[in-house]
């Protein structure tokens, strides 16, 4: 390389005297044996080209040629050739190799066709000789054809022609096929690609060899004259076949397969017309462009009277794109091509291979095309007396939205651009492709294109009617869209009879309610879906109104798919607000009397017969039903309709009374037979059969009959009160609702707690803490009597915005929210509404609060700390619910001052309860100690130091923190992510940080370092005085002592168990078994 570089610094003379003399001799070192030799002379050979430019390139050539032309360097040569070729392809523009092309051609041909392509074809070939083992002429093809100039591309062809004209064997044509495939991508790749120049190309190549490939061979003039001189040949008697020739000249003639093979020529050049097509290479917007583009009309036309599929598929996809430009052939090749393509349709037997499937794709881009539409602009449709799936036949027209019919003759596909004969045979060509997933998508465009055109013929109806069915029963998801996109373009643009309409409408709700399989009733509610929101009021009301109404409500009320029940509510407000008056007070009539069956449903069952008494206790159960479907239907009716819905509301209000009245009942009816010890259960056990029911689920206890009712009351109400605030504390009769609603918040059903928590926070969103001092004046509840049953509620006189406003209500309602976070079952939605209303609780307590300039030392003993005193309000807390005694003794004890003390001391109490006998569960302390974070940023500083105050909270902070105990089980989130016991420690620990360091930042670290010292010293003496206990009782009662002990040894040696257990169920076991009885030398 050096040399080459110091030479090229030289006159040029004495360059051109030396330079081919070394370049000659670096030639000659390819023919080393040695791999490594080889290879780095091809790298020398690179870099010297790469410097000297491809003006050297054919002086290389020739030399490699020449001194790699017997033998084995025949493989050398075409690998070099590939390897320069490669190497330099990036730098060389086009047409620079052109004056050696020929060359390159001869020494490819012979790689490929010659002796060396059939040694390395040969199985017998074997040869240790990297360059003998690889094929890369056709690479070099597709190299030079995107860097040759298209003038010169023939000369490429040449060769190839030639070859075919010798032969036609599978093995040899199968790799022309080959080498023109990939001349064909060189071409699409070249850098100076010129659509004019490339259009003149393939015109010129297809025409010149399309005649021959569209005729036969046994017709041709020459392969006649052939034959006939092969006659001659023969003998024509016995005295013939003994005369001796001793020279002939009448020798057959050598065949030439040129005609056989050229339908291969005509495939490169359409290949490279639909290559240009397909990727936009040409510019369609330019007349000129447009202009050459026109004589491929006839020239794909002509193509697809082909004998081969290979061109009657490419001209297919030429016509599917050139069809949709406006080129002036298309008009007059239209009608002849749909009946070339009927012809083919009727030669196939079936619809599998490519050609067919692209002419089903060339037909569709026939029909929607706009010449096909300005053609067909006087054809007009209508019903036919078709008979239905009933047997029913449609008497009246009625167009679909936006369309009108039109009265014309019977011969209804006259101007059609397909004839009736033609249409029938295509659909049943057609009928088995919709259900093949590889064929569906072609079947369904041909079918939707039929469609736009809107031709009619009777097996189209039978057809549309088998995809109505397919829509719901195919398993696929993607046939089912096809399915419903094809129904509803029919519904949407042909002419149907009210009956026919009526009928379609059923068959939807018929299976968006009742068909078996949930994927089924998702697409007919899309369906329908589409329907309400495309189709006219004109059409839509009288056909599907009501059937659509009934049947979205049954969904709603029973389908057992959350899916198909969130897609008819979304639906049914739609379709309510399309309703006019008349549609409307239907609706209210059906709604008022369904809800009147839920108090119908409480009314006792008479002395019946055993039969008699079963269908009234079916009678009541459905009355349930319908009233939880009315509550569900006014809760979703009420945003979408608005102040349409304002005369309803007293309506409303009276069922949702009647059915949290109801629940109430049955509720604490039930729970007071299980305090009697009825059943030997308790409210746990409610709590865990609540769990377990969903919605629709028919419950096995009496208390929770009626909770989906008080859900859907609650959710009803809810919905009610962010639609018209103003009614909600405006209306005076609304008070017992909310009394009710209140009372629903330590329901055993968590949805039921979660509904009446949500409906408080909504409440208290519309009010203000200062609310509170107004309601303690205005107060004025009716006491109820001794002998008032526990489900009744007082009545309140004063104004709704104040009735749960006063003192006793709201410590009422913050015990209910303990409560709630003491459940089992709290879950994160529940858990974050019960934070946020303690939070307004406290703020409503706030304003209560003494002042701390002003206010009395408190009187708060230190036991609060106490573990005797945790451990009391563990077993309180571990009841479930205080009783109302000890509330209202709580209530009456402290005055209103020490409101907010008494909350924190409840939720301090819950989070202390957790930490002693929740055996490392963490769930409930999550919330204590984030309204914890809340309450330490709303209380202020120098009230928050007291120890009424401070205590209650940095007990179960601090404790959290010195906790080591990890929870029994993990935990899974509700997106599926499983947090582990040690990850609920840690995540536990680190909010309790976070709340003491907002809690030190808050008061100051001097006053948070005092009470942290007092807590640690206030413990550490307890913990001494536990222990001095203990020592004493072994002393007092050794008896009592001993059981606890053996109690403690009992716990450890459990957890030990479970440690154990559960490292084993982690470890993999390899088990070695030893078989005996054999000879051990054997193995």
């Amino acid at each position: 390389m050096a040399i080459v570089r110091i030479l090229t610094a030289l006159p040029a003379n004495t360059m051109n005297a030396q330079l081919p003399g070394m370049l000659t001799t670096i030639c000659n070192m390819l023919r080393a044996r040695a791999q490594s030799a080889r290879g780095a002379t091809r790298d020398t050979l690179v870099r010297i080209l790469k410097f000297l430019g491809p003006t050297y390139f054919g002086f290389l050539v020739k030399e490699l040629k020449a001194s790699l032309s017997r033998g084995a360097h025949k493989h050398i040569l075409s690998y070099t050739i590939y390897v320069l070729l490669k190497e330099i392809i990036s730098e060389v523009g086009v047409g620079d190799l052109d004056y050696t092309l020929d060359l390159l051609v001869e020494i490819l041909i012979q790689d490929v066709f010659g002796q060396v392509g059939e040694d390395k074809d040969s199985e017998e070939w074997i040869t240790r000789m990297h360059e003998a083992r690889v094929h890369h002429g056709p690479d070099c093809f597709e190299m030079l054809a995107s860097v040759t100039s298209l003038d010169n591309v023939r000369s490429m062809l040449a060769p190839l022609r030639d070859i075919l004209r010798e032969t036609e064997t599978p093995k040899r044509t199968r790799v022309v096929d080959n080498v023109l495939r990939r001349i064909t991508i060189g071409i699409n790749h070249n850098k100076a690609y010129d659509t004019k120049a490339v259009l003149i190309f393939c015109h010129g190549v297809i025409n010149q060899y399309l005649a021959m490939s569209t005729k036969s061979a046994k017709d041709t003039k020459k392969v006649q004259e052939q034959a006939d001189q092969l006659k001659r040949l023969r003998f024509a008697s016995s005295e013939d076949a003994i005369t001796v020739h001793v020279r002939r000249t009448d020798v057959a003639p050598k065949r030439d397969y040129l005609q056989a093979n050229a339908h291969r020529f005509v495939q490169f050049g359409l290949d490279i017309v639909c290559f240009g097509l397909r990727r936009e290479r040409f510019d369609t917007r330019d007349a000129g462009v447009l202009g050459m583009l026109d004589p491929f009309i006839d020239l794909a036309g002509n193509g697809l009277f082909s004998r081969y599929d290979a061109i009657i598929t490419l001209c297919c996809k030429i016509w599917t794109i050139i069809v949709r430009l406006p080129l002036p052939s298309v008009p007059e090749g239209i009608p002849v091509v749909i009946k070339r393509l009927f012809a083919i349709f009727r030669q196939s037997s079936s619809t599998d291979s490519d050609m067919i499937q692209n002419c089903f794709k060339l037909l569709a881009s026939l029909l929607r095309s706009k010449h096909a539409e300005k053609m067909m602009a006087d054809y007009a449709p209508e019903e036919l007396d078709i008979p239905d799936k009933s047997g029913n036949a449609a008497k009246t027209k009625k167009g679909a939205k936006g369309k009108k019919t039109v009265a014309i003759s019977a011969d209804c596909m006259k101007n059609s651009l397909i004839n009736e004969e033609q249409l029938r045979d295509l659909i049943d060509f057609i009928r088995p492709d919709i259900e093949e997933t590889e064929r569906q998508g072609t079947a369904f465009n041909l079918i939707r294109a039929i469609l736009t055109r809107r031709m009619i013929v009777d097996s189209l109806y039978k057809l549309l009617d088998t995809i109505r069915e397919l829509m719901i029963t195919a398993q696929d998801a993607g046939m089912r869209e096809l399915c419903r996109l094809t129904w509803f373009q029919f519904l949407m643009d042909y002419p149907l009879g009210e009956r026919r309409l009526t009928n379609a409408m059923s068959f939807i709700v018929q299976n968006a309610s009742s068909y078996v399989y949930e994927s089924g009733r998702i697409s007919a509610l899309e369906i329908m879906g589409v329907i309400i929101d495309r189709f006219a009021d004109e059409i839509l009301l009288p056909n599907a109104a009501e059937p659509f109404f009934l049947g979205l409500v049954l969904i709603i009320a029973k389908d057992e798919s959350s899916q198909c029940r969130e897609m008819a509510a979304h639906l049914l407000p739609v379709l309510i607000a399309r309703f006019d008056q008349p549609r409307l007070n239907r609706v209210w009539i059906l709604l008022d009397q369904w809800s009147a069956g839920i108090v119908k449903s409480t009314e006792p069952v008479p002395d019946l017969e055993p039969k008699q008494a079963a269908e009234a206790v079916v009678q009541r159960a459905k009355m349930r039903e319908l009233g939880r479907a009315a509550l569900q239907c006014y809760g979703i009716i009420i945003e979408p309709l608005g102040d349409k819905f304002t005369r309803r509301v007293p309506a409303l209000l009276e069922a949702i009374d009647s059915a949290l009245t109801v629940s109430l009942k049955s509720w604490k009816q039930a729970e007071m037979q299980l305090n009697r010890g009825a059943n030997g259960q308790d409210a746990g056990d409610l709590e865990s059969i609540a769990a377990s029911l969903h919605s629709g689920s028919d419950p096995h206890h009496a208390a929770l009959t009626y909770w989906e009712a008080a859900y859907l009351a609650l959710g009803a109400y809810g919905r009610l009160v962010k639609a018209m605030p103003q009614r909600a504390l405006g209306d005076a009769g609304q008070s017992r609702i909310w009394l009710l609603a209140m009372r629903h918040l330590t329901h055993p059903h968590a949805w039921v707690r979660l509904a009446a928590a949500r409906l408080f926070g909504a409440y208290v969103a519309m009010g203000d803490p200062s609310w509170m001092l107004e309601a303690e004046q205005q107060a004025s509840f009716t006491a109820l009597g001794e002998s008032a049953a526990e489900w009744e509620v007082p009545e309140y006189r004063g104004p709704p915005k104040h009735v749960l406003f006063s003192v006793d209500m709201l410590k009422q309602v913050a015990q209910a929210l303990v409560v709630q976070l003491n459940s089992r079952y709290v879950s994160s939605d529940l858990g974050n509404q019960v934070v946020k209303n303690l939070y307004f609780i406290a703020r409503c307590f706030l304003t209560t609060a003494p002042r701390p300039e002003d206010a009395a030392e408190d009187v708060v003993e230190d036991t609060a700390e106490d573990d005797a005193g945790d451990a009391a309000d563990a077993s309180q807390s571990d009841s479930g619910s205080d009783s109302e005694d000890d509330e209202a003794a709580d209530t009456d004890s402290g005055g209103t001052e020490q409101c907010l003390s008494w909350l924190i001391n409840r939720v301090g109490g819950l989070a202390r309860t957790e930490l002693i006998r929740g055996r490392g569960s963490t769930e409930k302390r999550v919330y204590c100690f984030r309204w914890y974070a809340a309450i330490i940023s709303l209380v202020p500083p120098a009230l928050l130091t007291r120890p009424a105050y401070i205590m209650p909270i940095i007990s179960p902070l601090y404790r959290t923190t010195e906790d080591s105990q990890l929870p029994a089980n993990p935990v899974t989130l509700p997106n599926g992510t499983v947090k582990t016991p040690e990850e609920q420690l840690n995540e536990i620990k680190s909010l309790a940080n976070e709340v003491l360091r907002l809690l030190q930042d808050r008061i100051g670290v001097t006053a948070f370092s005092a009470i942290l010292v007092k807590l640690q010293k206030h413990v550490s003496d307890v913990r001494g005085q536990r222990r001095e206990r203990r020592k004493q009782l072994a002393v007092i009662d050794p008896e009592l002592h001993s059981k606890k002990k053996l109690r403690k040894h009992e716990n450890t040696r459990r957890k030990r168990q479970e440690r154990i257990m559960e490292h084993a169920s982690k470890r993999v076991r390899i088990v070695v078994r030893r078989s005996y009885g054999k000879d051990s030398s054997a193995s």
